[in-house]
Order: C-alpha cells, then sequence, then structure tokens
C-alpha cells in the first residue's frame, strides 16, 4: 500500500472489498453490488456525510439473528 495513505483509510479499503468479495461468493451479482454502491453513493452525496442510520439497521439486524 502507498505509504501516503493512512493506516484507517486502507483498513476501511480492505473491508469493504472482503464484503463484497463475501456477497459475490454468497451469490450476489456484481451488477446488483454494483447498483447498490453508486445508489449508496448518491444518498452520501445528497447529505454531505454518510448516514448514521445505516450502522443501527446493521445492529438491528444482528439483534434479530
Amino acid at each position: 500500500m502507498d505509504d501516503s495513505v493512512p493506516a484507517e483509510i486502507g483498513d476501511a479499503r480492505d473491508a469493504l472489498q472482503r464484503l463484497l468479495a463475501e456477497q459475490a461468493q454468497a451469490g450476489i451479482p456484481e451488477q446488483v453490488l454494483v447498483g447498490l454502491l453508486r445508489e449508496q453513493v448518491a444518498e452520501i452525496e445528497r447529505y454531505g456525510y454518510i448516514p448514521r442510520r445505516w450502522a443501527q439497521l446493521d445492529q438491528q439486524e444482528v439483534s434479530q439473528q
């Protein structure tokens, strides 16, 4: 990795890549994943930040399992 990239950014990128790879291996088509990413990017650009409610949705899913 480039030394100019902070470790936190590299870690976040690695985690996102792992998540995407896991979803693809679980049978989610790559085109669907790309479409979902684009929708999320549009929402982030609209708000100017990552909505914290996304984390709450993840926590709710974990508690339901």
